[in-house]
């Protein structure tokens, strides 16, 4: 009887550098952009010749955890040797970790980019951040994940990317609390700018995320009635919109194709286990749909007589 060795059937070998340059670059590209760099490049000459082409680069993710300061100024190198190989071609970037000067590296030299997601970031001076923007005219989706943004950032945005459709400026929550009542209005608009500045200046949107938004009600009904081409909307974590009362809340479902509400489970979320994790929220899930003791501040007639913020939320046409 044959042995089982001998029955065996032998493998054929296959030679990784004649494989088609287009499928090595899918291949490679599913790796991330930190392996092509620090090893695959580095195992033959045809491999070496595949992470030299601008093809390669552009698609990049830029997205490892890292700890330590020393590794992330490697890491930033590494992004900018990315940039630089595709040659003006790169057209989605995802990036963690990063700062204005990163930002405007990119932005140089990168005219064509359609997507791009910048993860934890810090924050960008305000004169800044226009320079870079100006600079990125075919951004049609841009991320913003636990990257502090302001509402003439959003304005800056506007401004520069006409092509803009999609935005997302995800972040852990941060539950409204207040002071005195005589605090209350200022705590209030402080709260809704950002959701102010997407109704007034990114009324073409078609996808908008917001998880973790500090906005209140009104700030809701505000993006409602101004950005009137939204297919989906995502609140979830949005803490400070208590309860969305029946018909503000049937409004979004009947208005928006694919609404994910507050209390809607974040799982799913490319961020949800490390960067947008919270270990009190997500070990003791609690509903938030409960009683609020300043409900009396989201009431037709709170809104009317305090408008000095809201001044234009009746004004938007439908």
């Amino acid at each position: 009887m044959a042995s089982k060795s001998k029955l065996k059937c032998e493998q054929p070998t296959r030679n990784w550098s004649e494989l088609p340059s287009d499928l090595t670059i899918n291949i490679l590209q599913r790796l991330g952009a930190v392996d092509p760099l620090e090893n695959a490049q580095k195992v033959c000459t045809a491999l070496r010749k595949v992470c030299k082409d601008p093809a390669m680069w552009r698609v990049v993710r830029m997205e490892a955890c890292l700890d330590d300061p020393v590794r992330r100024a490697a890491y930033k190198e590494m992004c900018k040797q990315a940039v630089d190989r595709s040659q003006g071609q790169l057209l989605d970037l995802t990036v963690r970790y990063g700062d204005y000067e990163l930002l405007l590296f990119i932005a140089d030299r990168s005219s064509q980019l359609r997507r791009l997601e910048l993860v934890k970031f810090r924050h960008i001076f305000n004169e800044e951040w226009g320079e870079a923007f100006k600079k990125l005219p075919l951004l049609e989706e841009l991320g913003f994940i636990e990257t502090k943004i302001w509402e003439h950032n959003i304005e800056d945005v506007a401004r520069y990317c006409p092509l803009l459709k999609t935005l997302k400026l995800n972040q852990k929550a941060d539950r409204l609390s207040y002071g005195s009542d005589d605090d209350i209005d200022y705590i209030l608009s402080m709260q809704d700018d950002s959701a102010l500045a997407i109704g007034r200046h990114l009324r073409a949107l078609t996808h908008l995320e917001l998880i973790g938004n500090s906005m209140t009600n009104n700030g809701l009904q505000y993006i409602l009635r101004s950005c009137c081409h939204l297919e989906s909307l995502d609140l979830r974590r949005c803490r400070n919109m208590w309860g969305l009362r029946e018909d503000l809340g049937k409004k979004c479902s009947q208005q928006i194709k694919n609404v994910k509400f507050p209390c809607d489970d974040l799982k799913g979320h490319p961020y949800a286990r490390d960067v947008l994790y919270e270990p009190e929220y997500d070990s003791d899930y609690v509903s938030w749909e409960v009683y609020d003791p300043y409900d009396h501040l989201y009431d037709d007639d709170y809104t009317a007589n305090n408008n000095d913020n809201f001044d234009n939320l009746n004004d938007v046409e439908p």
